[in-house]
């Protein structure tokens, strides 16, 4: 499968899951690890998740969070403060990857 089709991964319940449209796929690879190994294209942005940059569809802000959309799927995931400068750079072309 190609690196491609992850939408995310994200820890739950102490294991990792590689999400793509329509599958979840257990990994037995920490996030951190991950980190390393992904192309540029993904990035951190929050404790718990790595984000397909690619793979983004829309962006909500509100006042207390910020939730990322994929297409053709309900999935979601959560910017946290800690990671939302360094996305926002990189979509509005301040930093490449």
């Amino acid at each position: 499968m190609a690196m491609t089709q992850f939408l995310f991964f994200e820890t739950d319940n102490r294991q990792v899951q590689a999400h793509t449209q329509h599958e979840i796929y257990q990994t037995r690879l920490h996030l951190y690890e991950l980190e390393q190994l992904l192309p540029r294209s993904f990035m951190c942005i929050s404790k718990s998740t790595i984000l397909n940059l690619n793979a983004i569809y829309g962006i909500e802000y509100t006042v207390s969070s910020t939730r990322i959309t994929f297409q053709e799927t309900a999935k979601q995931v959560y910017v946290s403060r800690k990671y939302y400068q360094q996305l926002r750079q990189y979509l509005t072309g301040g930093s490449s990857l």
